[in-house]
């Protein structure tokens, strides 16, 4: 009899921790799975951070199995620009010195731009050789500078005929310097090369024009732009076919002299405030106009230039998926694995998905309110209770 009371006691406990701590959603929106790729991603719209937390922690990617999917957030492409160019160079001397052969090469032509390089490459007809190789530089011809020493070889079809260099160079001239040159290494060619990539980000916008309202306040001009929370934005362009020229103040952070004007059939148009990226907390954001004694502008539209993410997941075990979100009690935001190696999954690119619905949930309510209990004291006077019937047991056990 005690041990069905003992194990009543723990299935309560179960059923009422599963259902106090149930995880619920304002919204679900459906995703349809599609493309080629393995991976897989949604972009978030407005209307998404519009009802998530500032850090995104309450953003959960279900499966058609509605398990957990892990992702990472992505903001930005990597934009790969490489840019290269080669100077040929011509042999003007050599000469033996202290058991050292020295080489020394000059541009075949001069350009009129500087010269820059990264790294200077040599063609041989010898083989089977490794040298050690001193490298200087000159403008001049007269006064040299060391460069790099490194060591040049070609050994059973393997080489290494290219000597980088550890910064820009900007030499003209250039020597090298062999030791113990017994094989009378010759180069049939020297070839001066710039090679550089540069790595930029290039972050993800998108512009949205949002509904507003516009208000006269004395001799301003107040534009309330609609849901923006969460939104980080870049800036904020004005709609207009009225001439002016007036001081216009975004969210109370910056102001901009704006203006459209037209004179001898020239338009001069500067309707736009750009911002640095950053997120608006509120729901409502302040456009204001100030008119001074001027009759307002006419405004025919608000455009607002915004920063957004994407959601990057593996997404080939699955037709469809569901992404909920909207919850305040999840503060913490998600850290799966995959996010370890985002560089390669980026580098190997992947589909976008199309949100196909958001929806609304209906709150988890009972039909009548029940009286507010607390579920804290419960769960503790449950745990002293399963504690004193073991306890009771014990006792017993032993006593026989």
């Amino acid at each position: 009899m005690i041990k069905r009371i003992v194990i009543s006691l723990v299935l309560f406990i179960l059923l009422f921790v599963s259902n106090a701590y149930a995880v619920d959603f304002s919204y679900s929106a459906r995703i349809e799975n599609g493309g080629s790729k393995k991976y897989k991603a949604i972009r978030i719209t407005p209307k998404i951070y519009n009802n998530i937390n500032a850090n995104m922690a309450d953003l959960v990617l279900y499966d058609e199995n509605n398990e957990p999917v892990p992702y990472f957030i992505n903001s930005f492409k990597e934009i790969k620009t490489e840019t290269q160019k080669s100077y040929a160079m011509k042999l003007v001397n050599s000469f033996v010195k202290d058991e050292y052969y020295y080489l020394d090469y000059a541009l075949e032509e001069f350009p009129d731009e500087d010269i820059i390089a990264t790294s200077i490459e040599i063609k041989t007809e010898n083989s089977g050789f490794a040298k050690r190789v001193e490298v200087f530089g000159s403008y001049d011809n007269v006064n040299w500078e060391k460069v790099k020493e490194d060591i040049l070889y070609s050994v059973e079809g393997i080489k290494k005929l290219e000597i980088q260099f550890d910064s820009i160079k900007k030499y003209t001239h250039y020597r090298f310097k062999i030791s113990n040159n017994l094989e009378k290494i010759s180069f049939s060619s020297v070839e001066l090369k710039y090679n550089l990539v540069y790595h930029e980000k290039e972050y993800f916008t998108e512009t949205l024009s949002p509904e507003y309202n516009v208000a006269e306040q004395e001799n301003k001009t107040v534009i309330k732009i609609k849901d923006l929370k969460n939104l980080k934005v870049t800036g904020i362009t004005l709609k207009t076919d009225s001439t002016f020229k007036r001081e216009v103040t975004f969210d109370g952070r910056i102001s901009k002299t704006l203006y459209n004007l037209n004179f001898n059939g020239m338009q001069y148009t500067d309707l736009t405030i750009a911002v640095e990226p950053y997120r608006i907390t509120s729901d409502t954001a302040e456009l204001v106009i100030d008119n001074k004694d001027d009759k307002p502008i006419n405004v025919e539209g608000i455009e607002i230039e915004y920063l957004f993410d994407e959601l990057v997941f593996e997404g080939s075990g699955s037709k469809e998926y569901v992404l909920k979100f909207g919850n305040n009690e999840i503060l913490t935001p998600k850290s799966y694995d995959i996010s370890n190696y985002k560089e390669y999954i980026l580098d190997e690119g992947y589909d976008i998905l199309n949100i196909r619905e958001i929806v609304e949930l209906p709150r988890k309510e009972p039909e009548t309110k029940p009286p507010e209990y607390d579920y804290k004291l419960i769960f503790n006077i449950s745990i002293i209770l399963v504690a004193v019937i073991m306890a009771v047991i014990i006792f017993l056990k032993i006593k026989k």
